[in-house]
């Protein structure tokens, strides 16, 4: 995290370059839309962030706008377009309360229903919603991660952040097994390196979670013409 003289050091970033100005100018309609504004932000507990698929992770970056929480939203675009519009956590976090401020009706959008998604192909998906009346369409695109979390000895949680891959290859693969009876495979997983800041050495006891997924993220917002 980028410290707060750093922060004022940059130059000021436009709500619009954390590519949700479509979403956030949105005007406000109807009756059940002006309720939804004038009780604020959900402060209900958050059920889930999930980016399994196109739809959860869409429904993820709204429950984020409903919640008022900049970080989720962050976490719900894709890493190239967070790169594309010059994005990144400590910005987010430091603009939020002027883009709150600036569309005081922010977390109506969050409101919206999400349709299934049309998947175009196996890493890229498109859903269009509908916001007080106008469309808008969310391009999705699926990355690959690895995740890997330990436990050190006070309790607390260390999890390295590990980069995504363009893809599994290299990273695992999968072998046949010759079963008449069954129909079966073997997945072998390559060595993951990784860093566990706050202890020397590692066993398998301290593991807590291991995984190579695929998570669906937010890579381009834009609203149609009417």
């Amino acid at each position: 995290m980028e410290s707060h003289g750093l922060l004022r050091t940059m130059p000021p970033m436009p709500p619009s370059r954390l590519a949700l100005s479509v979403l956030l100018l949105l005007p406000l309609s109807g009756c059940c839309t002006l309720a939804r504004f004038f009780c604020g932000p959900d402060t209900t507990p958050w059920v889930s962030v999930r980016f399994e698929t196109p739809r959860l992770a869409v429904s993820t970056l709204l429950e984020a706008l409903r919640r008022d929480d900049p970080e989720i939203v962050y976490l719900s675009f894709s890493v190239d377009y967070r790169k594309r519009v010059g994005m990144d956590m400590s910005t987010v976090v430091y603009v939020w309360p002027r883009v709150r401020e600036e569309n005081p009706g922010l977390h109506v959008a969050g409101y919206a229903e999400v349709p299934e998604p049309t998947l175009l192909d196996a890493d890229h998906a498109r859903v269009t919603i509908d916001v007080a009346g106008h469309q808008v369409e969310i391009k999705l695109v699926r990355e690959c991660w690895r995740e890997v979390r330990y436990a050190r000895p006070n309790g607390t949680p260390g999890e390295p952040l590990l980069p995504p891959v363009p893809s599994f290859d290299g990273l695992a693969r999968i072998e046949a097994i010759g079963d008449l009876d069954h129909d079966r495979s073997r997945l072998v997983l390559q060595p993951l390196v990784f860093d566990h800041e706050g202890l020397r050495t590692l066993t398998l006891d301290d593991i807590e979670h291991v995984a190579l997924t695929h998570k669906w993220k937010i890579d381009n917002v834009r609203q149609l013409e009417p």
